[in-house]
């Protein structure tokens, strides 16, 4: 009787432990996400560079993309349906006198799970990011949540008309969750470069661990993370008190020794839970660190783009417009000449045609018209106008991104307690952005021909 309770205790131990490190790995995981949500500064989507983002803003579709949730007929970019069914199993165990005992009870068995992700639009007021959303960690809004009997028109209407299960108690739980079209939502996660076209998206990366959507706001995904960082640690400290207590049972220890055992079990979850928080303050902390040089260097990248494209475009619109120039002098004169005949080699010596200047001026057009079939000067200068725009938005935006990081990572190095680990490793101050150099020289776009 001893050896088979001592076994039941090592099997015990040996899953209170493996549960202790899963929910204290996870715990550290959900910490790390928990500040960089505090942390990081939200992007504006026309803002979106390379690497580690935040984004908050309404989810869109291209039209005839969006999914439809089979349940509740809502609109959305994702969508997760669950049924389940209430049936009665009969189980068959040994009592501790060795007798058999049946027992009967209902339990849920799941009938049909199934989850589909649509890559969506992140929009907010300067514009819209791609969001590819397989890999992500997402929690969504609930759509439907309900137990239906069989009397009930959805009760096999939701259940694509599935047969019951044997012994089935004529009870269905059905709940559905997503991410409704149109609705607040934030991601976290780190944008590259698309591969079908020149702009960014949100993607799974495998250098990056956290890859977070949420339906709601900012202050929700805060508040979520911070919930499922409480429950994942006070699972791993529950699984170290249990295994704490186990350990002595295999020796037949006293009830004296199973609290002290319990105890310990707590203690060193306690302690390994602060040794690796001290660890990420460190890490972070040189992470934040990186991330504010990322973003001084989006700035440069941007004020080099400006001083590159600009003086270009303006020489394409100079050319735009002495060849718009040109041809217009042409049609002046010769609309002052009389009717425009086309040259060939045939006519060119036949009297109606008119003079010799007139017949130059006509093949410099046909020749101006065959080469430059849409000129269209005022349509270049628009262009221009619109990538200054443009440039000087994007500079703007990678400006107040440097400056909200550095202001973050200035709060946090001078408040305690991140404050004694700045001080221990004399992590540099970080200086809001001021134009230095070629970043404060004026562009040089000359449009004088």
């Amino acid at each position: 009787m001893w050896d088979d309770m001592r076994f039941y205790l090592l099997f015990a131990c040996v899953l209170l432990l493996a549960g202790a490190a899963i929910f204290l790995w996870d715990a550290f995981g959900r910490a790390r996400t928990r500040r960089l949500i505090a942390f990081l500064p939200t992007s504006k989507a026309r803002g979106v560079f390379i690497g580690l983002v935040e984004l908050s803003g309404t989810a869109e579709c291209e039209r005839g993309k969006a999914l439809e949730a089979p349940m509740s007929g809502r609109a959305c970019v994702y969508v997760k349906t669950k049924i389940e069914e209430k049936r009665i199993e009969t189980r068959t165990t040994k009592n501790s006198d060795g007798e058999s005992v049946t027992k009967t009870e209902a339990v849920w068995k799941t009938l049909a799970e199934d989850e589909s992700r649509a890559p969506f639009y992140l929009r907010d007021e300067t514009g819209a990011v791609r969001v590819d959303p397989r890999g992500a960690e997402i929690v969504a809004e609930k759509f439907v949540e309900e137990t239906l009997d069989r009397s009930a028109p959805e009760y096999f209407k939701w259940a694509s008309g599935r047969s019951e299960l044997s012994n089935s108690c004529g009870t269905r739980r059905f709940t559905e969750v997503g991410i409704p079209l149109s609705s607040d939502v934030y991601v976290l996660g780190k944008s590259r470069v698309r591969k079908d076209a020149v702009a960014v998206e949100i993607a799974k990366d495998e250098t990056e661990p956290t890859f977070l959507i949420v339906a709601g706001t900012e202050e929700k995904a805060r508040k979520d993370a911070n919930f499922s960082e409480k429950l994942a640690l006070a699972a791993a400290f529950l699984c170290a008190v249990g295994f704490g207590a186990c350990v002595p049972g295999l020796w037949n220890a006293e009830r004296s020794a199973i609290g002290i055992g319990a105890a310990l079990g707590g203690g060193v979850c306690v302690a390994l839970w602060f040794l690796r928080l001290s660890l990420d303050y460190v890490n972070s902390f040189v992470e934040f660190k990186r991330r504010v040089d990322q973003a001084k260097s989006n700035v440069d990248v941007e004020l080099k783009r400006r001083a590159d494209l600009l003086p270009a475009l303006a020489n394409a619109a100079r050319g735009a417009e002495a060849q718009e120039t040109e041809l217009q002098s042409l049609l002046a004169t010769l609309r002052s000449q009389g009717t425009i005949l086309r040259v060939d080699a045939a006519s060119t010596n036949d009297a109606t045609f008119g003079t010799a200047e007139t017949t130059a001026l006509a093949s410099r057009l046909f020749a101006l018209d065959e080469k430059y079939p849409q000129l269209a000067a005022e349509a270049t200068f628009a262009k221009l106008r619109q990538n200054v725009v443009d440039a000087e938005d994007r500079i703007a935006l990678a400006r107040e991104y440097y400056n909200n990081i550095a202001e973050n990572y200035e709060t946090r190095r001078q408040t305690f307690p991140h404050s004694l680990v700045a001080a221990l490793w004399r992590l540099p101050k970080a200086r809001f952005f001021e134009a230095e150099g070629f970043e404060a020289k004026t562009v040089d776009v000359d449009l004088e021909a």
